[in-house]
């Protein structure tokens, strides 16, 4: 068993299609593309190593009449040419999938989401994520982690711990405190329909807002049903109000966690309306 090494890193690059086939129809708007991808990324480890690697990937993409744009595919990373080892030695996967797409005449903003699904030489069995905003082709906010070695052993138990600390975080008053039970990629969408977060900030602001209508308030969970990386809660909230007051409400949370406890994915079923407030 070889010990687990976590890389975190930053990433700059830009990329094109390399050759594609295009469907477009005009009533309604409808236009679809897919083919093979290539481009060029800048890497710098957080160890301050950096290099360049060429990327080539298969994409598709599609621009709905209704706004609901699409866009997924899989990439392979050339990392020899940042590790300086031999041609095809050191590879890593990316699956990806657009958590925002927006396409106008002259500007396409694009925000993705990717998971690592392993890789050749040093790479191999790696896992992580990646997220990058790229605007027309171009990004300069790319960021993740790389996660090397054996994958942990995850019990119920841990995944229950990890849940209850998270209720504990909503208790404890610390907007930041909450914030950082979620992963640098997380999406949240509490309550569910709500806008989600695009930035650490944003999520800690969504704390703050919180927090600020309550002298002091928190979840509380009823019961925990853990199944792998998922854990779904039922809960009560109980909050006391500026002027004395207090409020009660309820919900359903569904929690998805990485191999470190952080939180990947997380949607909160509760209605903020039906909060019930008593002297």
């Amino acid at each position: 068993m070889s010990a687990q090494e976590t890389i975190k890193f930053k990433v700059i690059g830009g990329y094109q299609f390399a050759e594609g086939y295009a469907i477009q129809n005009n009533d309604p708007f409808v236009y679809a593309q897919s083919g093979q991808l290539t481009g060029s990324w800048h890497w710098e480890f957080e160890n301050g190593k950096k290099g360049n690697t060429h990327i080539n990937g298969a994409t598709a993409n599609r621009v709905l009449f209704n706004g609901e744009n699409q866009l997924m595919g899989t990439m392979k990373i050339n990392m020899f040419e940042f590790e300086g080892s031999n041609p095809e030695s050191d590879l890593l996967f990316l699956s990806y999938t657009s958590t925002k797409f927006t396409a106008e005449p002259s500007n396409v903003v694009i925000k993705v989401s990717g998971e690592f699904t392993g890789g050749t030489g040093k790479y191999k069995g790696a896992r992580g994520w990646l997220t990058v905003t790229s605007v027309n082709g171009f990004f300069d906010d790319g960021k993740g982690e790389i996660y090397l070695g054996d994958q942990p052993e995850i019990t119920e138990e841990l995944v229950k711990k990890w849940t209850e600390d998270y209720f504990k975080a909503t208790q404890s008053g610390d907007a930041k405190v909450w914030a950082d039970s979620f992963a640098g990629n997380a999406y949240i969408n509490d309550p569910y329909g709500s806008p989600a977060p695009n930035s650490r900030a944003e999520i800690e602001a969504i704390g703050t807002n919180f927090m600020s209508a309550f002298k002091s308030a928190g979840l509380y969970p009823d019961y925990i049903f853990v199944n792998g990386l998922i854990a779904t809660s039922k809960w009560t909230g109980r909050g006391l109000m500026h002027d004395g007051k207090k409020a009660t409400f309820e919900g359903v949370n569904v929690t998805t966690y990485n191999e470190k406890g952080e939180i990947i994915s997380h949607i909160g079923y509760w209605d903020p309306a039906k909060m019930k407030i008593s002297q």
